[in-house]
């Protein structure tokens, strides 16, 4: 038995080029790290414009608030029928009277008229009888007249 290293494995770094290779890397990274850092110099500051944006996302807030707190934000599509439906109710019911109060004024009025156009035809009737009357009355008289003119003589 004999203690050869097996043929197979690779031989052992040298320690010079691992550390050089560590020192790349190192350098790498410090000069990524660097750019990273430089380009974050040369970012712009948003800081005035967020507070302008934040501004106005709280005047917004705001005004959300003071339309949240109107009544009719309180309203659902529920109450809004229930309300409609009931308004119409009253609103019909008031048209209902008034409609039947226009029809009652109407039927006195068509009253009177009838009534003075049956007063109209009555005058006319009796004026037409009293004429017939006067003339048969001056008819019968003329000839009683010449009845009693005949007999005289």
């Amino acid at each position: 038995m004999t203690d050869e290293p097996a043929s197979s494995a690779p031989p052992p770094p040298d320690a010079a080029a691992v550390f050089e290779d560590l020192r790349r890397e190192i350098s790498l990274q410090r000069s990524a790290i660097e750019g990273l850092t430089a380009a974050k110099d040369r970012l712009p500051d948003y800081s005035p414009t967020l507070r302008k944006i934040e501004a106005r996302l709280d005047r917004l807030d705001q005004h959300i608030e003071s339309i949240r707190d109107k009544p009719a934000m309180r309203l659902t599509p529920l109450t809004l029928a229930a309300e409609s439906h009931e308004a119409s109710r009253s609103f019909g019911a008031e048209d209902r009277k008034s409609v039947g109060e226009a029809r009652e004024t109407l039927a006195r009025a068509l009253g009177r008229v009838e009534g003075m156009i049956k007063q109209k035809r009555s005058n006319d009737e009796q004026d037409w009888w009293v004429t017939w009357a006067a003339i048969g009355g001056l008819l019968i008289g003329a000839l009683l007249t010449l009845l009693g003119v005949v007999a005289a003589t």
